[in-house]
């Protein structure tokens, strides 16, 4: 492949991104408002206060339901990632995908139920066994993460954080918050700090969050043709993102408050402190 052909492909990413019309955004915001107070206006009385109330609840829904989301996504991450860094020292009898913590959680003395990978294999003692199913399982674990991130996702390379705080701040970067981005990023969290590479979980948790977010957000008609509301859904979605890497709700509505969010009014405030909650 040529020099010309592999800048080609390394910046292809970058060429269609777009920003936000902030003016254009909050002037369609009035638009909608004014529509749908005219809208109720044709409607009985108790029609009315039940839609209204819904168009208002809409925003606590989608943030609680974004929390859970989080949370359950950062759940089963953790456990698949504890799984994989046991597996390079050995494997469950009882169980394949049990990790040694819950293979031997009933023994109290020596745990039988847990082989190392020389005992299993052989028989026997060997620690040149255990070295190279050592560097085996890793250097599996680090090269599928590189191949499914290269192949499927390189929008899910990296922490995020930088792109996370362009998108606040109304840059456009097309599938940096997709479902697939998503499930990319998930499976190669798990593997990349299953593998033992010298990464953490605390700058994607904040991109997974988004893409959380941004999924769940434009389901609902409200947060598709906003980007203003979108942007205090990523907020809040960012704020669970670090809650739930660091178990700290609090400590999460501060950084996205102070490093990501260029705009976070008092109603956000809250939202993202729920979502956080929830999330943790």
């Amino acid at each position: 492949m040529s020099d010309s052909s592999l800048h080609t492909k390394s910046t292809a990413r970058f060429d269609e991104f777009a920003t936000v019309d902030w003016i254009d955004d909050a002037a369609k915001e009035r638009r909608r408002q004014q529509s749908l107070w005219g809208h109720l206006g044709t409607r009985r009385m108790s029609l009315s206060w039940v839609y209204l109330v819904y168009d208002a609840a809409v925003s606590w829904i989608v943030v609680l339901v974004a929390g859970v989301l989080i949370g359950v996504n950062t759940a089963l991450i953790s456990i698949v990632t504890e799984w994989l860094s046991d597996a390079k020292e050995g494997v469950c009898t009882t169980g394949w995908w049990l990790n040694q913590k819950f293979c031997c959680w009933e023994s109290e003395d020596a745990c039988t139920t847990w082989k190392t990978w020389d005992h299993a294999l052989v028989g026997g003692s060997s620690g040149f066994i255990r070295w190279v199913a050592f560097v085996a399982t890793g250097t599996t674990m680090a090269a599928t993460c590189a191949f499914l991130v290269r192949g499927y996702a390189p929008l899910a390379a990296g922490s995020g954080l930088g792109e996370i705080k362009a998108i606040l701040g109304g840059f456009v970067i097309r599938g940096f918050m997709g479902g697939w981005t998503l499930l990319m990023k998930s499976l190669g969290l798990a593997l990349a700090v299953g593998s033992g590479l010298s990464v953490g979980k605390e700058g994607p948790a904040v991109h997974m969050g988004c893409c959380i977010g941004n999924v769940v957000a434009r389901n609902f008609g409200k947060y598709r043709k906003s980007a203003a509301r979108q942007r205090e859904v990523i907020s809040a979605a960012a704020a669970a993102g670090v809650a739930v890497a660091f178990g700290a709700p609090i400590g999460g509505v501060l950084f996205s408050l102070e490093d990501l969010s260029s705009h976070f009014p008092r109603k956000t405030l809250w939202r993202s402190f729920l979502c956080a909650l929830i999330a943790t």
